[in-house]
């Protein structure tokens, strides 16, 4: 369970890590970061909603190695290592888009990375029971600029 859920995530920074085309030619500034963080975070979403029952499978993952750990500790050590995983890959994309623009964050990365997970965990739930992708991309461009405040 914990390779597949690390599968899954891997796919998802990937959607994001190999697009070249959001990287090139990224100037910097906070505001060259922001439109770098709310592509990435696009690219991220273009992922997630041609991937629903896969993304329904990760909270079904989740809430099942909770349910389970109390019984059984390495079940709720899945849960933890999917959300360290996840956290470390939004970390690592943060920095990617920090280190392109020249930009600092106020911050530890790790805070913020746990924030975006949070808040795009929300989202992804959120989207599966309404279905209203055009509601997910104004929360996107909040999130951007949320983010994008502590640099």
């Amino acid at each position: 369970m914990t390779e597949l859920v690390k599968a899954l995530a891997m796919e998802l920074r990937d959607s994001v890590e190999t697009n070249d085309a959001v990287w090139q030619d990224v100037r910097s500034g906070k505001d060259s970061l922001q439109n770098l963080v709310r592509a990435s975070l696009e690219l991220l979403w273009l992922n997630i909603e041609a991937t629903p029952e896969r993304q329904l499978l990760t909270y079904e993952t989740t809430t099942y190695a909770l349910r389970e750990g109390e019984q059984t500790p390495a079940k709720l050590a899945i849960a933890r290592e999917q959300y360290t995983f996840n956290d470390s890959t939004v970390a690592d994309v943060l920095e990617h888009a920090r280190d392109a623009t020249g930009t600092d964050w106020r911050v530890p990365v790790q805070t913020l990375s746990r924030f975006t997970l949070s808040v795009i965990d929300g989202i992804v739930l959120r989207w599966l029971v309404d279905n209203d992708s055009a509601a997910v991309r104004t929360q996107l461009d909040l999130l951007a600029e949320m983010i994008t405040s502590y640099a």
